[in-house]
């Protein structure tokens, strides 16, 4: 009898920590888009600081940058534009997050940007 209650602790030891692991791993899931969305903000945010003065070729460099951080951005929802003498960055993309194929969420981004 005392060997069996040994066991059960054990067993929940083993749950808790296998619980504990699928939490961080579903947290790594969820935050992996958002990582993306700030640091495609940050480079964007550099990109205007570059001073290019083609509005075209910041767009070629925004693209760019999405591609290399796995952002699923179309170029369609990329819209660079020059108000004031303010150059502004406005974009939109969505991402979806597939837990283990019992559950997908979608992310929604918008990102606006201006120098």
């Amino acid at each position: 009898m005392k060997y069996i209650n040994q066991n059960r602790g054990l067993v929940k030891g083993i749950i808790i920590v296998l619980l504990m692991v699928a939490f961080l791993f579903v947290g790594y899931l969820s935050v992996k888009p958002y990582y993306r969305y700030m640091t495609l903000q940050s480079m964007t945010k550099d990109i205007l600081m570059m001073e290019l003065g083609n509005l075209e070729t910041i767009k070629k460099e925004v693209m760019i940058t999405a591609k290399d951080l796995n952002v699923p951005l179309n170029a369609n929802n990329l819209k660079v534009y020059m108000h004031k003498k303010v150059v502004k960055v406005n974009a939109q993309w969505s991402e979806t997050v597939d837990y283990w194929g019992y559950y997908q969420k979608r992310f929604n981004f918008t990102m606006n940007v201006e120098y």
